[in-house]
């Protein structure tokens, strides 16, 4: 990427997190002193009742983020479609080294236009933060503490032959991250199987157009690459809802994957960012082109709620951090390469059965660098005591 694009890029991360930030404190001043309602409020670590849906403003702020980049790129283009980039050109590939969604693919050129990538990611980052944070949301008012756990809720759930609350969000979180990975990633799922269909040719149409789906016949596509993807998402909302046990420690982790781990890669530009070679995509100025900007408003949100929240006044709860989780997910799996994403997998699953078993409060008290700086900013929890 080039000097000036990739200060652009730079400008724009750092413009919608800090209008995040900005935007998640203020509405916090408003809405804090009518918020302290009975479903609202819960027992935090310390035994003390406080707002523990502050995530309902996160989920807010990254959503109209969102929403109000697309209808910037939407007025900056004349004559764009809308939602319609699932539809691959006939004419136009490219290969590239180790990118798309496995590690040896043709990747597709879209024929498409800014807007239409910019309403993808939109939509798709929309239904991560509000499925996410409903099922949260359900999960901070009607679920029992008591059980944590994926494990435990799912053996709580065949037990009592119902579904938990934990069971219903490990459920809904899969379908949601399934759909929003789809759009992200290839569009329109209605578009996809149209593509299948026009492959399959005639005869048993219904019949050979599912066998196009289920062995990924549009280029690029492919079952193993859908669920991969989904699964990332989705545990990526679970481990930093496993770290949300003290205030801001959830928040801390967020910010420092978004910046380390995201915004390098949005900054440099790598070969196989996103997995695809979009014809046309050249609005740099907005740098709507990385994914790293869908989960911006998310993470600023979270660290304008972040001073609030070390002071005990409220927590995110599963609302808030089950949402940003998906979004960075979601941003990650759009950047990343196969290989990646396989790494990133093990690396989500390993840290989500460890879970079962061990405690990262413990795990990180007993390091001191990590322990400093999850205590850092909390008047109750001094970073060196």
């Amino acid at each position: 990427m080039a000097a000036d694009d990739a200060l652009r890029t730079g400008a724009a991360l750092a413009l919608v997190a800090v209008a995040g930030a900005l935007a998640a404190a203020v509405l916090w001043r408003l809405a804090g002193s009518v918020m302290p309602r009975k479903r609202w409020m819960r027992p935090n670590y310390r035994g003390e009742q406080i707002v523990a849906t502050s995530g309902l403003l996160v989920v807010a702020v990254g959503a109209a983020a969102a929403v109000a980049l697309t209808v910037l790129v939407s007025a900056s283009c004349e004559g764009a479609g809308w939602f319609a980039y699932a539809a691959v050109s006939d004419t136009a590939a490219v290969s590239v080294s180790d990118a798309g969604r496995s590690a040896s693919s043709t990747v597709p050129e879209f024929d498409t236009d800014p807007v239409e990538l910019a309403v993808a990611g939109a939509v798709a980052t929309v239904i991560a933060l509000v499925g996410f944070g409903a099922l949260g949301y359900r999960d901070d008012t009607r679920g029992d503490a008591r059980v944590g756990g994926i494990a435990a809720h799912f053996r709580r759930s065949w037990h009592e032959r119902r579904l938990t609350t934990g069971t219903q969000k490990a459920l809904g979180g899969g379908a949601a991250a399934l759909l929003c990975t789809q759009i992200a990633l290839w569009g329109n799922p209605i578009a996809l199987w149209d593509q299948c269909a026009s492959r399959a040719g005639v005869g048993f149409g219904f019949l050979r157009s599912l066998l196009s789906v289920v062995t990924g016949a549009v280029d690029g596509w492919s079952p193993v690459a859908l669920v991969r993807a989904a699964l990332i998402v989705a545990l990526s909302a679970n481990v930093l809802n496993l770290l949300d046990r003290v205030p801001g420690r959830a928040t801390k982790a967020a910010l420092a994957w978004w910046l380390c781990g995201l915004v390098p890669v949005a900054l440099a530009d790598a070969a196989w960012q996103q997995g695809f070679h979009y014809a046309g995509a050249d609005w740099a100025w907005l740098a709507w082109q990385s994914p790293a900007l869908w989960a911006a408003g998310a993470v600023g949100a979270s660290v304008g709620l972040l001073r609030s929240e070390m002071r005990e006044q409220h927590m995110q709860g599963d609302t808030g951090v089950n949402a940003t989780g998906a979004a960075l997910g979601l941003a990650t799996v759009a950047m990343a390469s196969g290989t990646v994403e396989w790494v990133m997998l093990a690396v989500l699953v390993a840290l989500n059965l460890a879970s079962e078993r061990w405690s990262f409060s413990a795990a990180i008290d007993a390091v001191a660098p990590l322990r400093w700086l999850d205590r850092l900013g909390s008047p109750y929890r001094r970073p060196g005591s």
